[in-house]
């Protein structure tokens, strides 16, 4: 990828503009900051929050979930969790099968120019959580 005469990203859309100055809104900004802020298991399903900072930019956003973690590579063929979240929005609520494993979740903006952000962080559940011993010397 390039950039314009103001530092844009080239292309915005399908395609580059002609001349110095790239027109149009750049995409929504990527999340790094989503997490699963409440998971409740019950036989056979887990209840899921997870919560974000909206991305700036984005009239929509999409959530997908899979068994292996999210990347570009793989994004399209992870479960859709939904694809119907305002751009304002900060937290989503989902009742999903689960059995055993680890689930990760991943997040899309969209804007009106037809540009999706960069792929957020993985949010994953459950979360191990790591203690090292203290070392002293």
């Amino acid at each position: 990828m390039s950039v314009d005469i103001d530092g844009d990203m080239r292309p915005i859309g399908s395609a580059s503009d002609v001349g110095a100055d790239e027109y149009g809104d750049p995409p929504p900004t990527a999340v790094m900051d989503l997490w699963v802020t409440e998971a409740i298991t019950t036989t056979g399903s887990v209840s899921i929050t997870l919560s974000w900072s909206p991305p700036t930019g984005a009239i929509s956003q999409t959530i997908r979930y899979s068994s292996e973690p999210i990347s570009e590579g793989n994004w399209e063929s992870a479960f859709l969790l939904t694809d119907e979240l305002c751009g304002c929005a900060n937290s989503y609520q989902a009742l999903i099968p689960y059995v055993e494993g680890t689930l990760y979740f991943a997040q899309k903006g969209f804007n009106l120019e037809g540009g999706w952000s960069a792929l957020s962080n993985n949010a994953f559940w459950p979360h191990q959580d790591i203690s090292l011993p203290l070392l002293s010397r």
